[in-house]
């Protein structure tokens, strides 16, 4: 979808020997910032997803599935990045989170902040990577609002 177009090259002079011949130097275009931050965001969301469905194995069947999304998004992310553009997708791990008390609000509370960051995340990307956002940012959304119909307790 985005192709090469994550990257723009600047021409750099760089001095070998005698000759003096130009380098590209790799320097990230936007798509790339937003792009790592999507990626860490998803890496976190399974990250709590996982913390609360190994807290609380009865909820598993119900999360699943939400789970199994965000193990999707961060795959397609993934693979839309091109490394050496200046940033890693994952400059480092993603911290363990811990059970949360409330984990079905605390869940539906990361879902919508994930999702309110997508849609700020579209602005200023390519058109590509605006819908592939927005789609990612509308299933975050969906999965907020399952988790309020599905109860807000333990």
């Amino acid at each position: 979808m985005l192709g090469g177009g994550l990257t723009l090259g600047l021409m750099v002079p760089f001095a070998t020997g005698c000759t003096k011949k130009p380098v590209v130097v790799p320097t990230p275009a936007p798509d790339v910032a937003v792009l790592t931050g999507a990626i860490r965001s998803e890496e976190r969301l399974i990250a709590l997803y996982e913390v609360v469905t190994q807290a609380q194995p009865d909820l598993t069947a119900r999360l699943g599935p939400m789970l199994a999304h965000h193990r999707d998004h961060l795959s397609v992310l993934r693979r839309h990045y091109i490394p050496a553009t200046g940033e890693t997708p994952t400059p480092t791990p993603t911290p363990r989170p811990v059970p949360p008390a409330q984990p079905l609000p605390a869940l539906r509370d990361a879902e919508r902040q994930a999702a309110a960051d997508r849609v700020r995340d579209v602005t200023g990307v390519s058109a590509g990577m605006a819908q592939l956002l927005a789609a990612i940012g509308a299933c975050e959304a969906g999965h907020a609002a399952l988790l309020n119909r599905t109860g807000t307790g333990r």
